[in-house]
């Protein structure tokens, strides 16, 4: 069931902030790796080529942990677990585009061969610490 983003923690949502993404390996190991983000309608929404490891553990698992963390305060941090409901490869492009102009503040540049995929993550669990 989707939970509510705390008002005291949304900031570090809404910011262009660097997440922590874990996804689980085929062993049942976890993997992390960071991610450009951002939160939209309740969903939290991050980018990946097709392929990679986060995108082939999500296909195998869908259902992943997120930490963002304020820089100004260490320890205040968002973690949320939930489930990916959507891996849109049609919107990928345009996604990471958006992502690129939000975090670095220029467009997208293409690679070659590569497919983009959004996945949008639904919050199941939220934790917050100040």
């Amino acid at each position: 069931m989707p939970v509510e983003i705390p008002e005291s923690h949304k900031d570090l949502l809404e910011r262009p902030l660097i997440a922590a993404l874990a996804t689980t390996m085929p062993d049942g190991t976890p993997q992390v790796t960071a991610v450009w983000f951002n939160y939209a309608d309740g969903l939290i929404y991050f980018n990946s080529a097709r392929g990679r490891v986060k995108d082939r553990n999500i296909r195998a698992r869908p259902y992943v942990a997120m930490m963002v963390y304020d820089p100004q305060s260490p320890t205040r941090y968002i973690q949320i677990r939930g489930p990916i409901i959507e891996q849109d490869e049609e919107h990928g492009p345009e996604h990471i585009d958006f992502l690129s102009r939000r975090y670095d503040g220029k467009p997208w540049t293409p690679v070659p061969g590569q497919r983009r995929v959004r996945y949008a993550l639904r919050p199941e669990r939220v934790d917050t610490h100040t």
